[in-house]
């Protein structure tokens, strides 16, 4: 598939101080100690890359934009499908055949069109994701492909590029804060090399709402993230499994492998 891309750019420096409409339309979130003044001024400014435009990226793509991320990259070379359509909440019928990442970029335009967005409709590799994630302030992992994952995880890596991954099959879901530069903290690589990693909806299924509540974690991790900096009252190398229909939820501090190729 060839590869598109696309921005819409907010013309203006680097933001210090909000204006009168920002304060007006992030109000609830301003009150909020984790995010107040100080905190939407660098969520203005960061840069957030969202890697797969599906059930997780779509929708964790439309909170970023909601709260004020002023820069937004949407990476996905797919189209949409009517099996999308049961969890992939940002899409309707008249987006079928279109490609996810220019359908998802018209759509955020609407939420906010002062954000500087920018979407490229390809498949993200070991070779274009250096590019891609260059400039960010964190990368957002909302892949379904644990190969595509780990190239994720290598490049964030080698950049030092905080990186929150996401993921949900059946009435599962996960989730894994990443600083990319803590000798204490494992990587992605690590979790796969020491557990039987299988986030897999197309052969397990999955309930739409499940979805939906993993982006919403992924996405309040990264904007507590975006907002604080490491200050952030987030964990970092926690690996977090939750079930939807049991109400459950476990995690476990995910330590650096010796053996790990990536970060040893």
């Amino acid at each position: 598939m060839p590869s598109h891309s696309a921005s819409h750019l907010a013309n203006s420096p680097v933001s210090s101080q909000l204006e009168h409409q920002d304060i007006r339309r992030y109000s609830r979130q301003l009150l909020l100690d984790c995010i107040d003044h100080d905190g939407q001024l660098n969520l203005a400014n960061a840069h957030a890359v969202v890697v797969g435009l599906g059930g997780l990226g779509s929708l964790t793509a439309r909170y970023l934009a909601g709260a004020g991320v002023g820069n937004i990259t949407l990476v996905d070379g797919d189209t949409v499908d009517i099996s999308n359509l049961q969890r992939q909440v940002s899409y309707n019928e008249m987006h079928l055949g279109e490609l996810k990442a220019k359908s998802l970029y018209n759509e955020l335009r609407k939420v906010n069109s002062h954000l500087n967005i920018r979407f490229r409709s390809l498949f993200a590799d070991s070779d274009n994701l250096p590019t891609l994630i260059s400039s960010a302030t964190c990368v957002l992992d909302c892949t379904d492909n644990i190969f595509v994952r780990r190239q994720v995880n290598v490049a964030t890596f080698r950049a030092s590029i905080p990186l929150f991954i996401a993921a949900a099959s059946g009435l599962t879901w996960q989730a894994l804060n990443l600083p990319q530069n803590s000798a204490t903290c494992g990587c992605y690589e690590c979790l796969v090399n020491s557990i039987a990693v299988r986030e897999d909806c197309v052969s397990k299924g999955i309930l739409g709402p499940v979805v939906g509540m993993a982006a919403c974690h992924q996405a309040t991790q990264a904007l507590l993230f975006m907002a604080r900096g490491f200050d952030a009252d987030i964990k970092w190398g926690r690996y977090v499994n939750a079930h939807a229909g049991l109400a459950t939820l476990q995690s476990f501090k995910l330590p650096p492998s010796s053996s790990c190729e990536v970060c040893q």
